[in-house]
């Protein structure tokens, strides 16, 4: 089962690259008329929420600069941004970078019990690997708001 969730991870990483791959620059930072984000915000909010999942919740600290909580959470926009964002091409490096990291920081300890988490879907995770395993259902959906931003722009 722990090489399913590895594979899984870097099988949907993979496709949010290839996806953001073949978007213009141009397009990451153009927040379409009737919403709050743009395709830059999405690929922050991805890594940041990997990160969170894993390192975070099983009680490490965090493999990302502060600027992502900040810029990239749960509720926040570019619309009220203060700081100035990480560059495509940094998001691009985070997002190749950190299915790779992870797996080699929590290998062979999926199994293992954290402090228990309910996402805001109601989901309750109990383990590392159910941590690990539900970022890549979150991947999936914002995988489908740059798709969908990527053709309404």
């Amino acid at each position: 089962m722990e090489q399913f969730i590895w594979r899984q991870l870097e099988f949907v990483r993979s496709q949010t690259l290839k996806l953001v791959g073949s978007i213009p620059e141009a397009k990451a930072t153009v927040i379409p008329a009737g919403f709050r984000n743009h395709i830059l915000w999405n690929m922050g909010h991805l890594a940041l929420v990997l990160d969170k999942y894993a390192y975070n919740y099983t009680g490490r600290s965090s493999e990302l600069p502060a600027i992502y909580q900040e810029l990239f959470a749960n509720g926040t926009s570019p619309l009220n941004w203060t700081s100035e964002s990480p560059q495509w091409s940094e998001l691009l490096k985070v997002l190749e970078e950190q299915p790779k990291q992870v797996k080699a920081a929590l290998s062979g300890q999926l199994e293992v019990s954290v402090e228990p988490y309910t996402t805001s879907s109601g989901y309750r995770l109990e383990t590392v690997g159910q941590l690990i395993n539900f970022t890549t259902y979150h991947e999936g959906m914002h995988f489908s708001v740059i798709k969908l931003y990527n053709q309404i722009i």
